[in-house]
């Protein structure tokens, strides 16, 4: 489903949706720039800004899902403005330790410039999303 909130060159939905449709996702895709930065300070409070691939890859490995299978199943793409999309999606993981399945609903802000993503920022629900860039009802 594309949403369209203000005018938007279309080609930066199109590059969130193919990232998320990457089975190597943030860590893997041509679409985002190595010096990006990964912001997961309102899910995780404790959690560093990563600065490029490099310490997403660490965060990822060392965070709170390390090891854990995680899927991520977009559901709606809402732009902000000409540069920001944010993606409320499901999160799928099941612990690596305890088996135990967990299944979120959460969203992402995603910041695009020169076709490749530049700015990530992880939120723990859709309502804290919208109002944080502005989009709330």
């Amino acid at each position: 489903m594309r949403d369209t909130w203000r005018a938007m060159p279309p080609e930066n939905v199109d590059i969130v949706r193919s990232i998320y449709a990457d089975p190597r996702g943030l860590t893997g895709s041509d679409k985002v720039a190595p010096h990006a930065v990964f912001d997961f300070s309102e899910v995780y409070p404790d959690s560093p800004i990563a600065r490029g691939v490099e310490e997403l890859l660490r965060f990822r490995d060392g965070g709170p899902w390390s090891g854990s299978p995680i899927r991520f199943e977009p559901e709606r793409f809402l732009e902000i403005d000409n540069e920001r999309v944010l993606v409320l999606l499901r999160i799928s993981a099941t612990g690596h330790k305890s088996g135990v399945t967990v299944d979120i609903r959460a969203a992402h802000e995603i910041t695009i410039r020169d076709k490749v993503l530049v700015r990530f920022k992880a939120y723990d629900n859709a309502a804290e999303a919208l109002e944080a860039v502005g989009l709330s009802e």
